[in-house]
């Protein structure tokens, strides 16, 4: 098995574009949605456009997911359903078997960082495909000014980039803190984010381990404990006490949702249990049938009035999570040796005292249907309960700055921010952008399913083919930006 090295150059823009430039597309966000949008927008548009890549750190492409350097942080979808190019299904596959594992197969679920690594080395393949046309910033974005023509992104460092269109490319917002009655904000024991580096600084240390949440993030964290060598008791407390379901290979099943279906949340969960039923007396397995909602999962979302998008969310979204979010065979596997072994422990209810002292945290909580108390003593709690939605409350000088002038609000229940169907940010007013666009999770309320893969890839490749449209019969030449170029190798 062979390890990836990836060249990737590292840019720095100096200065905002000079008057009668080309056209340029800025892009804040250097994870794999702004990774991977740069790279498509260099393969299917003119040589007239360039691209600024925003982002901290020095290896664009891997963002907080593919960043991780666990081999047991899987990625939770098959090799062959992961290439980052829309017209290109088999990109991936064939990018792994060249470069990581020859044996690599169509169903194999790779780790992760081989994952980043691939996104980085897409990026830095098509930059040297284009010349002078992509140019990155190893800064944060502070603030963006909208003028009639274009916007203005100022960065940390001072520097301004000038853009025609500026797409916000975020990934999930940072984790919000779940109410704790009785924590005080000078606590030590509790680490707000999963993936700081507070999170396992001296774990070994410790004798039991509560983690706030029971999904795909509280499953990664188990993982990283114990590569951090602790052996203790590991606590899952969660409301419903849910773990993500096993991935499986199954066949597919037909479409079966239409516009005739229920536009209602309990109509809804009645039609797909049906057609579970319909395929069990078939042989044939439920995630079939959750796959088969995956393409429409985006109309289904928008079909439902707002008040049947509340239920779901208040009543079904735990149980669609567990369904629709699933972990790779070989983590359920470590999963159930865990839990069987009473390594780990799941727990159902709410948090009701949260009480630290210089020896641990004293945790009780209602459990769930009994209504019971029950106290954990734990070293450290995690938090793993997932990102902040409400753009309002988020501590970012940039989300604040937006909100502030009016240029972004929430959508309508706080999933994310208000977008128009092409992704156009819209206004306090209700009036979509003609320069600011947003691609992945910032469009949940829009379309629900928007953090995965093949999800933001096609959003991609909608906002580059909309592009490609709005600039027929343009003529324009000449780089934006003057650029620095030094070259970085990154494992």
């Amino acid at each position: 098995m062979r390890k990836a090295r990836v060249r990737i150059p590292l840019r720095s823009v100096k200065e905002p574009r000079p008057a009668g430039s080309s056209t340029a597309i800025a892009i804040i966000g250097g994870g794999f949605t702004g990774a991977t949008l740069a790279a498509q927008l260099l393969r299917h548009c003119g040589r007239s456009l360039s691209v600024v890549l925003i982002g901290p750190g020095g290896c664009p492409g891997r963002g907080v997911a593919y960043s991780t350097q666990y081999d047991w942080h899987l990625l939770n979808v098959v090799a062959r359903d992961m290439s980052a190019l829309d017209d290109d299904p088999e990109h991936f596959l064939r990018w792994a078997r060249a470069n990581y594992d020859c044996g690599v197969g169509a169903g194999s679920f790779l780790p992760r960082r081989v994952y980043g690594q691939y996104i980085a080395a897409l990026l830095r393949q098509t930059a040297q495909s284009h010349p002078g046309r992509f140019f990155y910033k190893n800064d944060e974005a502070v603030s963006v000014e909208v003028v009639e023509r274009g916007g203005m992104v100022q960065l940390r460092s001072g520097d301004r980039v000038v853009a025609d269109r500026i797409v916000l490319a975020l990934g999930n917002f940072p984790p919000r803190d779940p109410d704790l009655p009785g924590r005080s904000a000078q606590g030590v024991r509790y680490i707000s984010d999963a993936w700081s580096a507070a999170a396992l600084e001296s774990v070994a240390q410790d004798r039991e381990v509560l983690i706030l949440g029971s999904g795909l993030t509280a499953i990664d964290q188990v993982l990283a404990l114990r590569a951090h060598e602790f052996r203790g008791t590991i606590h899952l407390l969660s409301r419903h006490g849910f773990v993500p379901q096993p991935q499986q290979t199954t066949a597919p099943w037909p479409a079966f949702w239409n516009d005739e279906s229920p536009r209602t949340a309990r109509g809804l969960l009645r039609f797909v249990r049906r057609q579970v039923r319909i395929a069990h007396r078939s042989g044939a397995d439920w995630r079939g049938v959750i796959e088969a909602l995956r393409p429409v999962t985006p109309r289904i979302w928008q079909s439902l009035p707002t008040i049947e998008r509340r239920r779901f969310l208040r009543h079904l979204r735990p149980y669609w999570e567990i369904h629709r979010h699933r972990i790779a065979p070989e983590i359920n596997r470590l999963m159930d040796y865990q839990l069987r072994g009473g390594q780990t422990r799941v727990h159902a209810g709410r948090i009701i005292r949260y009480e630290e002292d210089a020896h641990g945290v004293a945790v009780t909580y209602c459990r769930r249907r009994t209504e019971e108390h029950a106290l954990l003593f734990v070293s450290r709690v995690i938090n793993c309960t997932g990102p902040e939605t409400d753009c309002r409350r988020l501590d970012s000088p940039l989300i604040a700055q937006l909100v502030r002038q009016g240029l972004i609000r929430p959508d309508p229940l706080c999933l994310g921010l208000d977008v128009a169907e092409d992704g156009a940010l819209v206004n306090h007013l209700g009036v979509p952008s003609h320069v600011l666009y947003a691609i992945g999770p910032a469009r949940k309320g829009a379309l629900w399913e928007t953090t995965a893969v093949p999800e933001i890839r096609v959003q991609i490749a909608e906002f580059v083919h909309t592009f490609e449209v709005s600039q027929d019969g343009r003529s324009l030449a000449g780089p934006r930006c003057r650029v620095d170029y030094a070259p970085s190798v990154v494992e």
